[in-house]
């Protein structure tokens, strides 16, 4: 998302349907009227279990292809 100019600003997590599992979303987002500083605070507000997530370790270890 970095890559395409978007911005991290939290993350949220969410019941996800039909499977019914907890799943947490990375709300991304690109100003387009230069303004740096506005944050859609839409599901920050909905859900309850929100929080900002240091990116700068990774979570998850990098993908790497089993030899062929």
């Amino acid at each position: 998302m970095e890559k395409v100019g978007m911005t991290y600003c939290y993350s949220y997590e969410e019941q996800w349907q039909p499977k019914d599992i907890p799943v947490i979303f990375r709300m991304y987002q690109l100003n387009f009227d230069g303004s740096g500083d506005f944050v859609y605070q839409k599901y920050w507000n909905l859900y309850p279990n929100h929080f900002i997530e240091d990116l700068t370790k990774p979570s998850i270890p990098p993908f790497s292809p089993a030899p062929a």
